[in-house]
């Protein structure tokens, strides 16, 4: 795991946590990979929150609020900028 893969998977376990209810740490690392391609990929803001948002909704079936989404996708986009996230 590198470091980018495990930043992208804090902050989906501590801040997206679209299940919050004490999930294993590594209940979303099938979504880190895509989410982090996306940051690679320098996509913008927008295509990061659709990507978890469908994820949440449609796969997970757990949706998650639009301002908990914009929090966590600022925070994905600070690791784009190389920032660390607050």
């Amino acid at each position: 795991m590198n470091a980018d893969f495990r930043a992208v998977r804090k902050i989906l376990w501590e801040d997206w946590d679209p299940i919050g209810c004490g999930v294993p740490q590594d209940e979303y690392d099938y979504y880190a990979g895509p989410a982090l391609r996306l940051l690679i990929e320098k996509a913008p803001p927008a295509d990061v929150a659709d990507y978890l948002r469908q994820t949440a909704a449609d796969t997970i079936g757990c949706p998650v609020d639009e301002e908990k989404l914009a929090r966590v996708v600022a925070k994905l986009m600070a690791l784009q900028e190389g920032e660390t996230p607050i």
